[in-house]
């Protein structure tokens, strides 16, 4: 995942990396500055920098945690001892545990602000092992959701916003994963209005309209909590555009905030039910060590599917890792991750049929579960060239189905088909995939994106960059369709329908800008040819 910065971007990649749960580094770098935020499992666990003035070090004298005379003795032993500066200023006694983390939030702070500020560059994300991810103990006070709250309230251009939601005739629900569902983040009261409008059978346009507000200020709300994967877009068929939109009264602005007030009888309430887990916390975890997926989530071997999942989400929502910052149950973090992963791979394990039964397979007739089922038969593992051979055939078969108007049929044989195979034939299972999904406004993203990875691998991939011309032009992105076309020329002179596609609609010529307008501008207008975003 790489690209070219401009207005909105950081906020689409922010999404992706926390959403997807995914672990690497994101390294942004204009000129010869470059700033760096490393993830764990979609989490931002440190930031980097090689800017001298920006780097932890300078950062923490000029913030006061340290003087210089001290930052010299700390970095000695960094160079010595091969530690990390947060490691060598809390070994020295120069500063403890907590303002470590503190000083360590404040410089991620400091980077974000510099690499949230920034609407010219690249972009590009580092996917990396979780063990190479570069964690440690310390835990910074800030939430990943918080971070890309602000990156989405940065965004001016409107247009932006409304490019980035997509089709908005399609429903709007709660997010399925609780820790995403019910993270610790902090709603303007247009965020907590429209989150009360998702209910799971709205359009987004419906949640829009029903909203009392400025559009803007809604679809920049709604930008947000589709951003931070608070509400997504569900698999189901878009709602017909209405006719008419009606007219909505200009509100109020609301009272500001009394920062002299005392704590609501909810926030004691929390506080005193934050006390009363600390021991919930610590017995769970202690009994966490050769538990069964299915004493871990609290059900019997004979639970539903329905059942697992109502386990699933009342535990997952208790023990959600945003709880951790918390002051009462900050010590307790370590244990609050390792429970609620392994929540999560209770869960996934068990809701699935095709994991379940193998799972099922290795416990003993009467362990420590709650009932004595005898034991599945172990699925045997798949052999690997028989499955090459099933997906190149799938890929053929999905092929005549794109030909027959047949998309969901054929996507549903190209997913796993692309995950199976590799080299020329991954990439023309990939271009058919696009055709296919190109075919549902709800996932004419999704299309662009397996598109543009084809490019990335394969730069002069002909029918990639023609299918990504026929995209844009569907769309009325001129200047971008034309551009991807002409790649198509550049390769292949002969290329009869690229031709025809630039004699369509107007060859803008080689000097024309890209068509005027914020959203085409900043979005389009600094990538490369061909290039992957």
């Amino acid at each position: 995942m790489k690209g070219t910065l401009a207005e909105g971007v950081l906020p689409t990649v922010l999404q992706a990396i926390y959403v997807g749960k995914q672990t690497g580094i994101l390294h942004v770098s204009r000129d010869d500055a470059r700033r760096s935020l490393y993830f764990r499992t979609g989490t931002l666990i440190h930031a980097g920098t090689n800017v001298r003035e920006e780097r932890l070090g300078e950062t923490l004298v000029t913030l006061g945690f340290l003087k210089p005379e001290d930052l010299k003795r700390a970095a000695e032993v960094v160079v010595r001892e091969n530690k990390r500066l947060g490691h060598a200023v809390r070994d020295l006694g120069l500063l403890d545990q907590e303002r470590v983390e503190r000083a360590l939030t404040e410089h991620a702070r400091l980077v974000l602000e510099k690499m949230l500020s920034a609407h010219e560059g690249q972009y590009e994300f580092e996917t990396k092992p979780e063990d190479q991810s570069g964690a440690d103990e310390f835990a910074l006070k800030l939430t990943t959701g918080e971070i890309v709250l602000d990156a989405v309230r940065r965004v001016e251009d409107p247009d932006v916003v409304r490019y980035a939601l997509g089709d908005i005739d399609r429903i709007l629900g709660l997010s399925s994963d609780p820790a995403l569902r019910f993270q610790n983040i902090a709603l303007t009261p247009t965020d907590g209005f429209v989150l009360s409008r998702v209910d799971g059978s709205l359009s987004a346009r419906e949640v829009i309209q029903a909203t009392p507000l400025e559009v803007e200020e809604t679809q920049r709300s709604l930008f947000g909590l589709l951003c931070t994967g608070v509400v997504e877009y569900l698999a189901l068929p878009p709602k017909p555009k209405p006719a008419v939109r009606m007219p909505r009264p200009r509100p109020a602005a609301p009272p500001p905030p009394d920062p002299t007030a005392e704590p609501t009888p909810e926030q004691k309430a929390h506080q005193a039910e934050m006390d009363e887990r600390r021991n919930e916390i610590r017995e769970r975890f202690e009994k966490l060590k050769g538990a069964t997926h299915f004493d871990v989530l609290g059900i019997p071997r004979t639970a539903n599917e329905a059942q697992v999942k109502a386990a699933y989400f009342a535990l997952a929502r208790r023990f959600h890792p945003d709880t951790r910052h918390d002051p009462a149950l900050a010590d307790l973090r370590d244990q609050m991750d390792a429970i609620f992963i392994r929540f999560g791979q209770a869960f996934e394990v068990l809701r699935n049929p095709r994991t379940r039964l193998p799972y099922e397979a290795t416990l003993p007739s009467h362990g420590s579960g709650p009932t004595g089922e005898t034991p599945a038969t172990p699925v045997p593992a798949p052999d690997p060239a028989m499955e090459a051979r099933r997906a190149a055939e799938n890929v053929r078969r999905a092929e005549r189905l794109v030909d027959e108007a047949k998309y969901w049929d054929a996507i549903q044989l190209l997913e796993p088909a692309v995950q199976a195979l590799g080299g020329a034939q991954r990439q023309r299972a990939r271009v058919i995939l696009a055709r296919a999904l190109v075919k549902n406004p709800n996932w004419i993203h999704q299309a662009e994106e397996v598109l543009q990875a084809v490019v990335h691998d394969e730069p002069n991939h002909q029918e990639a960059h023609f299918e990504l011309g026929s995209l844009y032009k569907e769309r009325g992105l001129k200047s971008r369709a034309l551009s991807a076309f002409r790649r198509v020329l550049d390769l292949n002179p002969e290329h009869e329908r690229a031709a025809a596609a630039i004699a369509e609609m107007g060859d803008l010529g080689p000097e024309t800008p890209p068509e005027s307008g914020g959203l085409l501008r900043k979005l389009f207008g600094k990538r490369k040819e061909g290039g992957a975003s």
